[in-house]
């Protein structure tokens, strides 16, 4: 046996070195390519609500273009977006769902990273995550990713950034699409499909697709179905558009396994019957009208969600403890808005005014029933009758000023009403109701200075706001006779910020920054203290700081390669939490490091290789404010590949995940003593083969 030295080295080769020597000869084993150097295309973002120059904004940016996700090693949104610095994902359900982090908020990742589709919120005002599988990579024509901004223009939950999905429209005057089929392991099938029909000035873009897989582990078999559409008619001063789209999904969950059982049943479940359903569907409507005074444009969607899950404990006894949810939510948005250009003093100014309405209704009926009789069928006491109201309101201004040479100055406000009630009329006790009104406001103030040719400085402070979800204001057992208490928590308050350097020369891109953010009123979930029965709470103060660098180069016309770094200090500023000062200690499931590298490489004509490696460090267990476990979650390294050739009308591919079969997990808590965890195992190797034909 060799010593602690030599083991450590090897398995520091295995898990870093490997990958990196594995990407970094992949670059060079390509064959000579054109010794020309690709230009990359100006940057236009819609940070603002409408399109805007990237060099015209003072903040952190990064985009992902058509091609890009083309040529990448990634076959769902979430792996694209793992690859960007300050992004984070970690999968608790085995959904192709994730929840995704940006800049280190652990558990609330999803509710303070918002995402948009096309401008419109994808996030659901309820603890549920983000549906990054109703969105096909191929109908994807760019990914925004504005860190630390968007709550002047967007509103709540965009502290950490946000992630705006824009789709492509049909390409006028063609017609066009695509058949696939996929297989890959777990018994894996997926079939998909791409319709573009478009004349002079109307256009229709459909996709669809239809996924069955047993997964990973048992009692994790996933069965969807998505179906989107959009609908353009340009005329000559502006457009108008409808986007629609449905989506049906049930997954069995196969909760955690105990450390134990990771090393001798890592698939296993103790859960055969759990499961959860989800049913959704959305239309939006758009115009836009441009004249000489400036660009007008408004949005009115609706969105629908319909959610069931099954939760039994397993313990065949007398009580009833079997758990049914049957949810329901609604949404209404209406966004208009207006960008009025103009000069003053001989410079260049935009001013974006614009309101936001949404209105939200939620009704939960919670249900129970005999341990003894499996499935839902006998879930049928009713426990809980949840209805719960949303009302925002919000006005808004951001005004742009391009000064002598070149700086850009930019300052935003927003003030927003929000209308919170939520009931259990199931209990007449009067805790088991609440109703708050609040005023939150936004504001940020931000400087871009071009230096040269290719350097550009960007700084910016800003105030951004959190509204706590329905499923954070209910807690089924929390009132004094362990009966339902409602208490809707008070807006959770961030200050950010934040200095950076963008360069750009020719094929040569890259960004670093370094940012803090202070919170107050922080809202998470808390289960150290027995006596709170799983609440979610208020915070004592917190702060996220860290740093970010990130760079891609076109080589040649053949190799494109990337690489950043992210460092995230996310700690406690004072106080106590369960009874626990916490002051200094750091916030669960925020890995410290995170880095991740790759490349496209074009082997010929027809012939693309690509491979992405992500590295995720080591972080502190979820439920482990105290900072007083044995152990913490270790760290890991993935490394994906994806080959794809083109013959005439038929594209192959071969996509091959954790090539390295690392045994890790991305979500683990610790157990009440501190000296063990349960964590949900992540996939090991596995592969998908595609095959698709495409006409035009």
């Amino acid at each position: 046996m060799g010593s602690p030295i030599q083991v450590n080295t090897v398995g520091m080769l295995r898990k870093f070195f490997l990958p990196v020597f594995l990407l970094t000869s992949s670059s060079w084993s390509v064959r000579a390519a054109d010794p020309g150097t690709k230009p990359l295309e100006e940057v236009v973002v819609t940070a603002t609500r409408f399109s805007q120059r990237v060099d015209k904004l003072p903040i952190g940016v990064s985009i992902i273009n058509a091609e890009q996700i083309k040529n990448s090693a990634a076959s769902t949104l979430p792996e694209l977006l793992q690859q960007l610095a300050g992004i984070h994902t970690r999968n608790v359900d085995g959904s192709p769902d994730p929840q995704i982090d940006l800049r280190g908020f652990g558990i609330t990742g999803n509710q303070n990273t918002l995402v948009l589709l096309d401008g419109q919120r994808m996030n659901e005002n309820e603890l549920v995550g983000i549906r990054w599988s109703t969105v096909p990579l191929g109908s994807i024509e760019r990914i925004e990713v504005l860190r630390s901004s968007g709550a002047v223009t967007y509103g709540g939950g965009a502290t950490g950034g946000v992630i705006n999905i824009i789709t492509r429209a049909a390409a006028s005057g063609q017609m066009s699409g695509s058949g696939g089929v996929s297989f890959g392991s777990y018994g894996g099938t997926e079939a998909k499909g791409t319709l573009d029909v478009a004349g002079k000035n109307l256009g229709l873009a459909l996709t669809g697709n239809a996924l069955e897989t047993d997964n990973y582990r048992v009692n994790n078999a996933l069965h969807q179905l998505n179906l989107q559409g959009d609908l353009r008619y340009r005329f000559a001063t502006g457009r108008a558009l409808l986007k629609f789209g449905v989506d049906d999904q049930k997954l069995g969950l196969p909760a955690t396994r105990t450390e134990a059982q990771l090393q001798t049943d890592r698939r296993g479940t103790a859960t055969p019957r759990d499961y959860s359903t989800r049913e959704g569907a959305y239309v939006t409507l758009r115009g836009e009208h441009s004249n000489r005074f400036g660009d007008f444009a408004a949005d009115f969607s609706f969105r629908d969600n319909h959610r069931t899950a099954l939760f039994d404990d397993y313990s065949i006894d007398s009580f009833n403890s079997k758990s049914f949810i049957n949810s329901r939510s609604d949404v209404w948005l209406f966004n208009p808005r207006v960008k009025l250009p103009f000069q003053f003093f001989s410079m260049d100014h935009e001013l974006i005014l614009g309101a936001n309405l949404e209105w939200w209704d939620y009704r939960s009926r919670r249900f129970t029933g005999p341990e003894t009789i499996p499935g839902a069928v006998s879930a049928n006491i009713l426990q809980a009758d949840i209805v719960a109201t949303q009302q925002n309101r919000a006005i808004y201004l951001q005004h742009i000023a391009t000064l002598p040479k070149g700086t850009v100055l930019s300052l935003g406000g927003r003030l927003q009403w929000v209308d919170n009630r939520a009931d259990d009329r199931l209990s007449a006790a009067p805790y088991a109701g609440d109703r708050q009104s609040r005023t939150v406001y936004a504001y940020d103030v931000g400087l871009r200075q071009p230096v040269g040719a290719f350097f550009s400085f960007y700084g910016k402070y800003g105030r951004s706001f959190r509204i706590a979800t329905v499923d954070e204001s209910y807690n089924q057992f929390g009132g004094p006779a362990f009966d339902p208490l409602v208490k809707i928590l008070e807006p959770q308050i961030a200050y950010t910020g934040e200095v950076g350097v963008d360069y750009k020369q020719g094929p040569v891109r890259a960004r670093t920054s370094i940012y803090s953010i202070n919170l107050n009123n922080e809202i998470s979930f808390i289960n150290i203290d027995p006596f709170l029965f799983f609440a979610n709470i208020n915070l004592p103060p917190t702060r996220r700081q860290g740093f970010e660098l990130e760079g891609s180069w076109a080589v040649t016309s053949a190799i494109d390669v990337f690489a950043n770094y992210t460092f995230t200090d996310a700690r406690f500023r004072e106080g106590s939490f369960g009874g626990v000062d916490v002051s200094g200690n750091i916030i669960p499931l925020v890995p410290r490091h995170r880095a991740a590298a790759g490349g496209s490489f074009r082997l010929g004509s027809n012939t693309n290789l690509a491979t992405t490696m992500n590295y995720v460090g080591e972080q502190v267990l979820d439920n482990d404010q105290a900072n007083t476990a044995t152990r913490r979650m270790p760290d890991y390294v993935t490394v994906d590949l994806k080959i794809t050739h083109q013959m005439n009308k038929l594209l192959l591919s071969m996509a091959v995940n954790n090539l390295f079969d690392e045994k890790y997990f991305s979500y683990a808590i610790r157990n009440s003593a501190g000296t063990s965890f349960n964590a949900l195992p992540a996939r090991e190797r596995n592969v998908w083969f595609t095959v698709k034909y495409q006409f035009n």
